[in-house]
């Protein structure tokens, strides 16, 4: 994964000191390398405009195409993929014949998945408060405590918003239905 992040900082920095003259070809091999994973990421892009009496603008392009690779960074450093538009964090997913899905999700994918929330969505003070929280979910056996703090952590996590919520929204499910 580290390789294909700084594949994806490498042209980033290629789009930092694109100049007029190499936007062009810079499109091309970003879209040609990125085509397939990042969806739609022609979108918008002048350069593939069916329109042909109109002035292109590639350096507009260049900067449409590094918001999609920071995007494209963020979501792989989150553990994101998009499945249809919706994004789902990546976790053990096993379905039994009678169409029961277990999801298994450890304390240590969870606060990892904390972790890796950008400061911007959520502060380094407020990851450490989540972290807390969880950590104490993750020590009370007994379910109606256990509901108790979970109920708090909900509240909590629902005035964080979405990202915060796929990172920890699993494991608080799990933890509930494994307390006796």
């Amino acid at each position: 994964m580290n390789s294909k992040i700084e594949l994806i900082d490498a042209y980033i920095e290629k789009c930092n000191s694109c100049t007029k003259e190499n936007a062009h070809t810079l499109i091309m091999e970003i879209v040609a390398v990125y085509g397939n994973e990042i969806k739609e990421i022609c979108t918008n892009l002048d350069s593939y405009s069916w329109k042909k009496d109109f002035e292109r603008d590639y350096l507009k392009d260049i900067r449409y195409l590094k918001a999609h690779l920071i995007n494209h960074k963020v979501n792989l450093e989150n553990n994101l993929r998009f499945t249809e538009g919706t994004p789902s964090q990546i976790f053990n997913i096993n379905q039994t014949q009678n169409s029961n899905i277990s999801i298994n999700v450890s304390f240590e994918q969870t606060i990892t998945a904390i972790e890796s929330i950008p400061d911007d969505k959520l502060s380094k003070d407020e990851k450490e408060q989540l972290e807390g929280k969880i950590s104490k979910l993750n020590t009370e056996k007994d379910k109606s405590k256990f509901w108790e703090k979970a109920q708090s952590v909900l509240k909590w996590i629902a005035d964080k918003g979405v990202e915060v919520g796929i990172a920890a929204l699993p494991y608080i499910a799990e933890a509930l239905k494994n307390t006796k």
